[in-house]
């Protein structure tokens, strides 16, 4: 390494070999080297420019593993300098035009590791929690929330408590000083949901949220979520109940990923609480809403023996008459059912949605071999919604699908009430003729329009 460092002329380079040597030579030595750079880096504040970004992120990042690399042989050195790393985290981001990207990735990776290290290296509680607080007390990127959970374990009983009364200290001052308007609010909150769940505290994890806000499906799930997990399902099931999406007070409308993870944990709760009918009942009508095929499959196992092949086919039918033709085609081809989804196709093809390429290419696939004209009806419609619209970026893809609907219209035979497919690519071709990056495609597959 030392031969190598002379030959050496990337300023790069040279800095692996030396931390490289320090390392050999002395745990105390690489520790030494590192803590430099880092105070390097923290005595900087001119704008990092786009071009030196990936190099800075290089140099960032060989320093992060070489802390961990030191953490072998001195974990308490390791521990304070990732912790110094990390101190660097919001005004190095600040030096930026955006934070994410690979510096970024570098803070949260250490971000990541410190808690291992922390275990080792068995710090004194206190002093660990407020070198934790000042991290978090700087992090205006909202990125350091996790280093709470990170380091509860190291932090033991005493430290997390230690952290939890800074921090509920800094917010009722800020919110005194600040009259609610504190921009880091939600970072300290974060924080304290983290330890409260490391130390398994429910009423101080709800007690992080604002009333209004425990009454939203969101978090009335996430609270009720760690009720359950302590087997207190009546609570549960009354947090849910304040928090149903019909009757939340919050400022916007229930979502459908929020809906869905507040009905999730509400079944979970009824079965808890020995509710099985209901919690049956709400799976059903949730299927008619949704057509979801966990749910279906989870409420056909609840069913006495016999009953589910009845009322499989009752969820069939409610599919085929689902007034969303993607989701309906979507449902009979991932439960699957393939002589469903060709009728579904071929009795609504009207209302196939050509846009939708990745269900439009699956379900072709799945029905070409047994269901041709059914799948050649899908590609059709992609095909016409590509040309009509001009969406160039899927011309490759169209032309392919016009090959594929060729090679399967001797497949067919009968094409009934559509036009067989020479009178389809006359049809495409009196309309899209001056579609030439179409035609370029067809023709670089040995095809012509």
């Amino acid at each position: 390494a030392a031969i190598l460092l002379d030959l050496a002329s990337d300023s790069h380079v040279k800095r692996v070999l030396r931390l490289e040597l320090f390392a050999e030579a002395s745990a105390e030595g690489l520790a030494l080297e590192i803590s430099k750079r880092l105070a390097t880096i923290g005595k900087s504040s001119s704008r990092i420019h786009w071009r030196k970004r990936p190099a800075f992120a290089r140099d960032l990042d060989l320093h992060r593993r070489m802390i961990e690399r030191l953490a072998q042989d001195d974990a308490t050195a390791a521990l304070g300098l990732m912790l110094d790393l990390l101190d660097l985290a919001s005004p190095t981001l600040d030096r930026l035009s955006q934070p994410d990207g690979p510096i970024g990735d570098v803070f949260l990776a250490a971000r990541d590791s410190v808690g291992a290290i922390a275990e080792k290296a068995v710090p004194e509680p206190i002093a660990l929690a407020e070198r934790t607080a000042k991290i978090l007390a700087t992090d205006y990127h909202a990125q350091m929330g996790p280093l709470a959970s990170a380091l509860a374990p190291a932090m033991g009983p005493q430290g997390r408590d230690h952290l939890r009364q800074v921090l509920e200290t800094v917010l009722a001052m800020n919110a005194k000083r600040l009259r609610g308007a504190d921009p880091m609010a939600a970072v300290y909150k974060d924080a304290l949901r983290r330890l409260a769940d490391a130390s398994g505290d429910i009423d101080a994890f709800e007690a992080t949220f604002a009333p209004e806000l425990r009454r939203t499906p969101l978090v009335s799930a996430e609270i009720a979520r760690r009720l359950l997990a302590a087997g207190r399902g009546e609570d549960a099931l009354a947090t849910l109940q304040a928090g149903a999406p019909g009757e939340a007070r919050g400022r916007h409308p229930t979502s459908v990923e929020e809906r869905a993870a507040w009905e999730e944990v509400m079944l979970e709760a009824l079965e808890a609480t020995g509710h099985h009918q209901e919690a049956q009942q709400r799976r059903w009508t949730e299927f008619e809403r949704t057509l979801s095929i966990p749910l279906l499959r989870t409420y056909l196992k609840g069913l006495p023996d016999f009953d589910d092949v009845e009322a499989e086919d009752q969820a069939k039918a409610v599919a085929r008459r689902f007034p969303r033709f993607d989701t309906a085609l979507a449902f009979f081809v991932s439960w699957p059912d393939f002589p469903a989804a060709s009728r579904l196709v071929l009795s609504r093809s009207g209302e196939i949605n050509g846009a939708d390429d990745v269900l439009i290419t699956e379900a072709a696939r799945r029905l070409e071999g047994s269901y041709p004209l059914a799948a050649t009806l899908l590609l059709r419609a992609s095909i016409q919604h590509v040309l009509t619209y001009g969406v160039a970026t899927r011309y490759a893809d169209a032309a392919r699908q016009l090959l594929e609907a060729e090679s399967l219209a001797v497949m067919v035979g009968d094409f009934g009430e559509y036009p067989d497919h020479p009178s389809f690519v006359a049809d495409l071709r009196a309309t899209h003729a001056r579609k030439q990056g179409f035609r370029a495609e067809l023709e670089a597959l040995g095809a012509t329009f």
